[in-house]
């Protein structure tokens, strides 16, 4: 790990996870340190998604749930049988919303994709409990898979993306208990993950955890590298270079557990991701990328779409 990533200043006190000290840890996962435009960027963002859902119908918002804040967004589609990107917005588990985070509608409608973004709780206003914000996405997920064959799509082909704390939810709906809804498996067909976290040990440590109730049991089922034998289908890892450096570490550290996964598989080779790093932008940059079909983050979730289509024909 490169410690010359963080700055001197944070040296000095007992080291709480591997090299890191409780500063460190702190400084390395609030990402206003790592962003200093980061209220611009999310104005941005927020502007480009006012300006890619003027381009398409507008979306159904459906109940998943029984709470007010249990609905989601869906874009529909004029194909027959077409994929579902299923967005899991970010937001430090305590932020954003699906109205904000649909700058990217316009050109997956053209591509002849059904687009949902479901909102959620903010973990802030559920006591903390993690566990909670994960059901609630996985229940929009089983909604979508059961919805797709009558909106007109297609429950074979349902990619989950998602930036940020969406990606680590995204990452996770991979391993939940989908036995107990009903699947025999995961209705995932492929997943991208842009940014995201996915051990939460150094995370529980870090100040995060004055609004997270992080116990051994979320810690444990909510990291999704101890699950790797879990992720059968293809999978897409993005991360800006100018992310902080435990938003590196983590993105490194997936990347080379699914390709060592994938190695010990053999012939039966299923776990390699496709891996994009991206120069020069940071966290925030790299989610408002994704309104522009022809950038990095855009085409790799293209190629993704491209994928499950040709597993599923």
């Amino acid at each position: 790990m490169n410690t010359s990533a963080y700055p001197k200043s944070l040296a000095g006190e007992p080291k709480i996870w591997h090299h890191l000290s409780q500063a460190q840890l702190d400084w390395a996962y609030d990402q206003a340190n790592h962003a200093p435009n980061r209220v611009e960027v999310l104005n941005n963002i927020a502007l480009k998604s006012e300006v890619s859902r003027a381009q398409v119908p507008p979306p159904l918002r459906l109940p998943y749930g029984s709470q007010e804040i249990e609905r989601l967004d869906w874009y529909t589609c004029e194909d027959n049988n077409a994929p579902v990107v299923f967005f899991v917005h970010g937001g430090a588990w305590k932020s954003g919303t699906a109205h904000d985070n649909s700058l990217f509608v316009h050109w997956l409608i053209k591509l002849g994709c059904h687009v949902v973004i479901p909102d959620f709780d903010p973990v802030t206003s559920v006591g903390g409990e993690l566990a909670h914000v994960a059901q609630q996405v996985q229940e929009a997920l089983f909604f979508t898979h059961q919805q797709s064959a009558p909106h007109g799509a297609d429950p074979r082909k349902i990619i989950v993306v998602g930036h940020s704390s969406g990606a680590h939810l995204s990452a996770c709906m991979v391993s939940r208990n989908w036995q107990a809804m009903g699947l025999q498996a995961s209705p995932v067909a492929g997943l991208l993950c842009c940014s995201g976290m996915y051990e939460l040990e150094p995370v529980s440590l870090s100040a995060r955890s004055q609004y997270v109730q992080f116990t051994p049991q979320v810690v444990q089922e909510l990291s999704p590298l101890r699950h790797l034998e879990a992720f059968q289908m293809p999978v897409t890892l993005l991360c800006g270079e100018s992310e902080s450096p435990e938003f590196i570490r983590q993105f490194e550290a997936f990347r080379d557990a699914l390709l060592a996964k994938d190695a010990q598989n053999g012939a039966k080779k299923t776990h390699a991701p496709d891996v994009h790093w991206v120069q020069g932008l940071n966290h925030f940059e790299m989610l408002e990328t994704l309104h522009d079909e022809h950038s990095v983050h855009a085409q790799a979730l293209a190629d993704l779409i491209k994928r499950v289509r040709e597993r599923s024909s």
